[in-house]
């Protein structure tokens, strides 16, 4: 009986391209039939460790083929994944644990301190350790697997559309990193839209170089090239030289990048050879930059978006009859997705015309895990409110204005204002505090925090990061502090970032 776990993909895969390359991945090669295999034993191991389709399943480690093997095996249990950002802090994942009430952890060597932490600090039940460095009370991936008999098969738990598949935490523009939960459906839906707007194929083979705890490693597209049939590559490292050498050698023919990876890749010297790729998605980057990469890579589509974790990856993508005439623009809606512009009062506005960008469809996650305030200000009708400005065109096309006001997009991450402001309220010597994004060359935005002393000269701004430091992720602390008498605000009190904005940019 079909169901809608991704998981029966594989299946499919399995009896219809079974001799055809499904993952690369760790000096290792899968065929199709070779991954499903896999899965199975990965599933069995986790069964015997504990793990049951009841169970919220945390995963600590950086791109590599045990990580997806492990997302499908959980996926074939039933259990929620719940893909950990390796750059936070141990303290902020001990939030999301307790948070998100997460009982499993898978783990690579590289993250022992952290889930060590985690061991001691939350109420995790079971812990299983990728590699050879386990903390006490974990078990082992290796020796989990190496008990289970040749051939084991675990069945595909029955799965219905509007069931949980995943949580992402995402740090929104909230003082707490949020759960954005994707559905079963949620992924069909886009996996669908996908392999449409990106025409994907058997033929493909799609690099992952962004993390997967990130939508963009998860869903563009990247689960959906095992829905296409075609081959899944991994990068092991961000360096934009080695997802070069990988992208050649593996005769890569899509891919999508931050920012600051394209610009390093564009600096290479010798160019790389990019012959065999077909589109490039990136976002975030002028019109210039996107001429540039296309007078470089002439025979590349390049593709821009909009999209966040709460609408499972992108919900438009630039198409390649309209490159030029529309340079600027995120695209047109997916299929299946609705988009409208509407004004303060919720009302949609003429095309041309600038407000805020609400979105709906069947890829739309239906809302923040435990969280139903977050629920309350971000859904309307049955709408998403992005919090974004932009405007359409004529022709239905998406022009992005401005950002969510409190949201830092630093090096591809998401900085919540606030979460950096609660940090740093924490100080003993801090009486007020506003932070707020300013541009910089390589990572797009910055952190920059504006703070008032509770005595003058009881601090200054080193000892403000060093406390950021000891609590925070390194991307979220404040690249400059500034100790300032006073911050401008309105006549109710409230600080105004705004006129900070406009300060920052005047000088």
């Amino acid at each position: 009986m079909a169901t809608s776990n991704f998981s029966e993909t594989l299946r499919v895969q399995a009896l219809r391209r079974a001799g055809r390359e499904a993952l690369v991945g760790d000096g290792r090669r899968w065929t199709y039939a070779e991954l499903d295999a896999d899965v199975d034993r990965h599933a069995a191991a986790l069964l015997a460790a504990g793990i049951t389709a009841a169970d919220l399943v945390g995963v600590l480690g950086r791109n590599t083929a045990t990580y997806v093997i492990e997302l499908l095996a959980l996926s074939r249990l039933g259990a929620v994944a719940v893909p950990l950002n390796w750059r936070l802090h141990a303290g902020e994942q001990a939030y999301i644990v307790e948070q998100a009430g997460i009982t499993c952890l898978l783990y690579d060597d590289d993250f022992r301190d952290e889930a060590a932490h985690l061991a001691r600090s939350t109420g995790l039940r079971v812990i299983v350790a990728n590699g050879r460095d386990a903390v006490p009370g974990a078990g082992s991936l290796a020796g989990l697997l190496a008990a289970q008999p040749p051939g084991v098969r675990v069945p595909d738990a029955e799965k219905d559309p509007g069931d949980v598949h995943r949580l992402l935490y995402t740090s929104g523009t909230t003082a707490r990193p949020k759960g954005v939960v994707h559905t079963c459906g949620n992924l069909i839906a886009n996996h669908r839209a996908q392999i449409l707007e990106l025409e994907l194929t058997q033929d493909d083979r799609i690099l992952i170089s962004a993390p997967l705890f990130h939508v963009s490693g998860l869903e563009a597209p990247g689960l959906a090239t095992f829905v296409a049939g075609a081959t899944m590559v991994l990068t092991p490292t961000f360096k934009p030289g080695d997802i070069a050498r990988v992208a050649a050698e593996e005769r890569v023919t899509g891919m999508v990048l931050a920012a600051q990876i394209l610009f390093g890749i564009m600096d290479l010297d010798p160019r790389p050879d990019l012959g065999a790729l077909r589109y490039l998605l990136f976002a975030g980057v002028a019109p210039s930059v996107r001429r540039e990469v296309k007078a470089r890579f002439p025979h590349v589509r390049t593709i821009d978006t909009f999209g966040m974790t709460e609408l499972c990856n992108g919900v438009c993508y630039m198409d390649a009859a309209h490159e030029e005439s529309k340079l600027g623009s995120l695209g047109a809606p997916f299929p299946g997705v609705h988009i409208r512009i509407v004004d303060e009062d919720f009302r949609e506005v003429p095309p041309g015309v600038e407000g805020e960008i609400i979105v709906r469809g069947d890829k739309i996650s239906p809302g923040y895990w435990r969280d139903e305030e977050a629920d309350r200000r971000s859904r309307r009708d049955g709408w998403f409110r992005t919090g974004d400005v932009g405007r359409m065109d004529e022709d239905g096309y998406l022009w992005f204005v401005d950002r969510r006001a409190d949201l830092i997009k630093s090096g591809g991450e998401n900085v919540a204002g606030a979460e950096v402001e609660r940090v740093i309220a924490q100080h003993p010597q801090v009486a007020e505090v506003a932070v707020i994004g300013v541009p910089d060359p390589a990572w797009d935005e910055v952190p920059k925090a504006f703070v008032i002393l509770r005595e003058p000269g009881a601090a200054g701004p080193g000892d403000i990061r060093r406390h950021c430091l000891d609590n925070l992720a390194k991307y979220k602390v404040p690249k400059y502090v500034v100790i300032v008498d006073s911050l401008p605000r309105n006549d109710s009190g409230k600080v105004l970032k705004k006129k900070l904005r406009e300060q920052e940019a005047a000088t």
